[in-house]
């Protein structure tokens, strides 16, 4: 390993106190990449000077990388193995991710998990499926971000061309996939992070165990796996963006309204509770609750503990995110949790 790389382990070691312990138990980062090439310019481009950085970062702070199967066993309860199990996934296919990210994640001991969608393989700038097998043969494993990398969001509403769309989406991609590949395809990830509650009940029959959302916060052993969240890396965070992505906290988070996936005429009250908020108060901790597009005016009930809030003014249509936040004054840790749903009028 470079020299320049052994000196900024030993300084990122050092600021370990900066982030301690999580207080909620057992939480699993989950990171979103898509390209990692030279002279990155797009939004989801890192350089591979950058992502070596970053997993300089997830190794001196003890992150052992999971592929899926073993992140699904931690989640069930299963495995207990890992201190700091972290997932690595990289959406779409692109070539980069066999070029430059596999070598870079060899040096430190890594695998991760290649989300594809099948039509883009094996064309322009994608990997192959030869690229893909090697991959899997590395540890890494392999799973279907839909056949064409569709928007859910805006699929007819006629009733038989939506199931012929989801059926090829959802269903079928799965099929292409394991038959080129010979191993089970296990996980869902949805395209621009949009799903439905139809179109996850879809998912969960097709046989998938899974999915892979982009919703805020962090994974916690006992969520559902349909819920699995993911932060996504952007080539304009610096490396304190990085590490508050990394860093965030598991929120464990009951009873939601508007639910996950949930497509609503319009939203006016949000509620959700909060399990094992057990000693909350002002002076311990911050609460917060955000809606995109809107306000939210919101009172939390230590007693049930209960969030609930009115959404000020109306909502436009399309897609929205639910995000709770709770802050503690003493250590500084930001745990969260975040959901999407869909104003359709």
């Amino acid at each position: 390993m470079p020299m320049r790389y052994s000196v900024k382990i030993a300084a990122l070691l050092l600021m370990v106190v900066v982030f301690p312990p999580l207080a909620f138990g057992l939480t699993i980062p989950a990171l979103c990449y898509h390209q990692v090439v030279p002279n990155a310019k797009g939004l989801f481009e890192i350089t591979p000077d950058t992502f070596r950085e970053q997993l300089s970062i997830l190794k001196a702070r003890g992150y052992t990388s999971v592929n899926s199967q073993k992140f699904l066993d931690i989640i069930s309860g299963k495995s207990v193995q890992y201190q700091r199990p972290i997932l690595l996934t990289f959406d779409d296919g692109y070539k980069s991710v066999f070029d430059y990210a596999l070598p870079i994640m060899k040096e430190f001991g890594f695998v991760g998990v290649a989300c594809i969608y099948p039509q883009f393989i094996g064309c322009g700038n994608s990997m192959s499926w030869n690229d893909l097998r090697r991959l899997a043969s590395e540890g890494w494993t392999i799973e279907c971000h839909s056949y064409s990398h569709i928007n859910f969001g805006k699929i007819p509403g006629n009733e038989s061309q939506k199931r012929a769309i989801l059926d090829r989406e959802i269903s079928r991609s799965k099929q292409i996939m394991e038959e080129q590949l010979g191993k089970s395809v296990l996980l869902y990830v949805w395209p621009y992070g949009i799903y439905t509650e139809e179109t996850e009940e879809f998912a969960r029959k097709a046989g998938y165990i899974g999915a892979l959302t982009v919703d805020g916060g962090c994974n916690y052993t006992s969520i559902d796996p349909f819920r699995i969240k993911r932060q996504v890396i952007y080539r304009t965070d610096n490396q304190e963006k990085f590490l508050i992505r990394l860093e965030m906290g598991g929120l464990k988070v009951t009873e939601s309204t508007p639910k996950p996936g949930e497509v609503l005429e319009s939203l006016t009250t949000v509620a959700c509770v909060l399990p094992e908020l057990y000693d909350y108060s002002p002076q311990k901790y911050i609460l917060n609750a955000k809606v995109t597009g809107g306000v939210l005016n919101f009172q939390f009930d230590a007693a049930t503990r209960r969030l609930s809030a009115k959404v000020a003014g109306s909502l436009k249509e399309g897609q929205h995110f639910i995000d709770v936040y709770l802050r503690d004054k003493a250590t500084g840790i930001t745990c969260q949790n975040g959901w999407l749903f869909t104003i359709k009028k």
